[in-house]
């Protein structure tokens, strides 16, 4: 796949060269939008950026005038906002090469209950004459939470390496931008005790079954009990049997790739579900009778690389991050988790984890031995570009170990659901799909990889034209999204974009 795609970038590149005394006829106008019509803040909020997007690279500097108006509010007393705007106006600069440009709305008082109060800016013009506006020329600052009409969203996930997560909420358009190996584990906040791992960045999990002594077990060990497991073997291209009977030799298998060990005909997984169902997970369901939780053996993934990939292409593991041994248990409140060096056998680390209502899950890092802020609370995200995603399963003949870059998942826990609509026959276009269409049975509140890798075509290097979107987020907001890009304009990959309107 990168030589088909790098000999595709060297044909391109051999074409604008042949162009180059041409250089710039053949751009597209360069419009301006805002990136949604409505921009909302909570009490908490005390600034919120407002994007502007371009429908190109910018070929030259220059500055994009806003204007505004305030209904019950006004310049410095209600807000003010940086580019500095007491004269009325707001200058934006925008340097050559820019994609997009941004103001900051900083919010000094907010409203009283049952006010209206916001402030509507707009495009007012340009010093370059050569721009112009787009179709979205003005939006609305609200200084209460408002349901987000309509948007195009360019992701943060930080190209080819895909180095970050991304969390976003339709209905206050908000990105919410993670670094995906600031975690390796999560915990479930709801009324089971469960046990989540990174699948971003490929972390694995064994149980030592019959095991509650965290410094008993080494590399050295010998398990309880001999376990019977297939990993695919590229030599014979089939599933071979391996009988394992140490950790050493479990350790061989353990992490993600298609030699990993499994058996899904004993469910077997050393990875939780693609699904994301709570009895999906390679831990098993944490007890709150202690004796009953016992030792993992657990991968902790792969580096995030720092050099770039090839254009066209995409770099998202590095070295192994090595192994632990980890132990959780639970009274039923919090957790308490045991985790040590595989080769220690004095003492091991121990932190207990109060449960949170206000998150699906609470993130634990074992790097710093915290709990780290990952996910935004539970009814304030609807779907996760987590860019890179891992789970045991098949793929073809192969049941192995898989990773998959340009990765959506939604907010199942949460309570969103979401349907894909395929385009034939008389089902409507995106752009011609509203309410009336909604089909309410459609929705899948159990399975939060609906969307996958399915809405691109990696291997020819573009996006998949026939299907869209349809979601419903946790307070009954119906939305449709469809996924217009994932390289930026230089053809770099890890960089999402997505059209959203609400129905």
């Amino acid at each position: 796949m990168r030589k088909t795609i790098l000999l595709k970038a060297i044909a391109l590149l051999l074409i604008i060269s042949s162009c180059s005394d041409d250089e710039g006829q053949d751009l597209i106008d360069f419009t301006v939008n805002f990136s949604s019509e409505t921009v909302s803040t909570t009490e908490e909020d005390t600034s919120v950026d407002v994007q502007l997007n371009f429908s190109r690279s910018a070929s030259e500097a220059g500055t994009i005038t806003v204007a505004y108006t305030g209904t019950n509010a006004e310049y410095g007393t209600d807000f003010t906002t940086t580019p500095d705007g007491e004269s009325g106006t707001i200058a934006i600069n925008v340097a050559e090469g820019d994609q997009s440009a941004s103001f900051t709305f900083n919010k000094l008082e907010d409203a009283i209950e049952g006010e209206t109060k916001s402030v509507s800016f707009s495009i007012d013009g340009f010093d370059n004459t050569d721009w112009s506006q787009g179709a979205t020329a003005s939006t609305v600052v609200s200084f209460t939470p408002i349901a987000a009409t309509n948007g195009i969203v360019d992701s943060e996930n930080g190209g080819s390496n895909i180095p970050n997560q991304v969390y976003f909420d339709f209905s206050s358009a908000t990105q919410t931008v993670v670094k995906r190996d600031t975690w390796d584990i999560a915990l479930y906040n709801g009324t089971e005790n469960r046990v989540f791992l990174n699948s971003a960045l490929s972390v694995s999990a064994v149980e030592i079954t019959g095991v509650t002594d965290l410094l008993s077990i080494t590399e050295a060990s010998e398990l309880p009990e001999t376990m019977d497991l297939f990993a695919y073997s590229f030599m014979t291209q089939q599933m071979e049997a391996v009988s394992v009977g140490t950790v050493a030799e479990l350790l061989a298998g353990l992490p993600v790739g298609y030699e990993q060990y499994g058996n899904l005909d004993e469910g077997i997984s050393f990875t939780d579900n693609a699904e994301g169902t709570l009895e999906g997970t390679a831990f098993a369901e944490v007890s709150t009778t202690p004796e009953e939780n016992y030792v993992y053996l657990v991968s902790l993934g792969k580096e995030i690389p720092t050099e770039p990939a090839e254009v066209g292409s995409i770099k998202t593991t590095g070295d192994h991050r090595g192994f632990l041994k980890v132990r959780v248990l639970s009274d039923g409140n919090s957790y308490t988790i045991q985790y040590a060096d595989l080769a220690e056998t004095g003492s091991y680390n121990e932190v207990t984890v109060p449960k949170n209502d206000a998150h699906n899950l609470t993130a634990f890092s074992f790097s710093n031995g915290e709990t780290v802020s990952v996910e935004p609370e539970k009814n304030q995200w609807d779907i996760n570009l987590s860019g890179v995603f891992s789970y045991y399963g098949s793929q073809g003949p192969i049941v192995a170990g898989l990773t998959y870059s340009d990765y959506v998942l939604h907010n199942t826990l949460g309570g969103v659901g979401l349907y894909q609509v395929t385009i034939e026959g008389d089902v409507p276009t995106y752009a011609n799909f509203t309410m009336a269409d909604v089909d309410e049975s459609a929705f899948v509140f159990d399975n939060r990889a609906v969307v996958g890798s399915g809405w691109r075509d990696a291997f020819n290097g573009v996006i998949n034209e026939n299907v869209y979107y349809v979601l419903k987020d946790a307070d009954g907001n119906y939305y449709k999204f469809d996924f217009t890009d994932y390289k930026s304009t230089e053809g770099e990959r890890g960089h999402y974009q997505f059209t959203y309107e609400r129905l």
